[in-house]
């Protein structure tokens, strides 16, 4: 599956939404929008959305680490959100759902059917 990603900003709140298999392929494009995001003046929030991320492996888990201690050494918030059921799944058994996903995890591990 080819992987896109798009980046938009509504006030101070910047909006990566990757699109398609999020692997070793297409953490570059990830990084790189992350990095315009975090440069944008007067950003207070990155959120990702993973809703249109069919599959994540753990390089991409790793620039989203990264960008998330990033903002939060800049002042910003970091979010990830809408993972579907195989992301859950993953961030689930790495133990980092709480890290990224955070308040919305128990309606993340439902919709992937973990159960702890």
């Amino acid at each position: 599956m080819n992987f896109t990603c798009s980046l938009s900003r509504v006030a101070d709140i910047a909006t990566i939404a990757p699109h398609g298999d999020l692997d070793l392929a297409g953490t570059a494009e990830l990084r790189t929008a992350l990095q315009s995001a975090a440069a944008c003046d007067g950003i207070t929030t990155i959120v990702v959305d993973l809703s249109g991320v069919t599959f994540m492996d753990t390089t991409a888990l790793g620039v989203l680490v990264t960008a998330r201690t990033a903002a939060h050494r800049q002042g910003a918030a970091f979010a990830v959100t809408n993972p579907g059921p195989m992301v859950t799944m993953i961030l689930t058994l790495t133990g980092l759902v709480d890290t990224l996903v955070g308040s919305n995890r128990n309606q993340a591990t439902v919709s992937a059917g973990v159960t702890e």
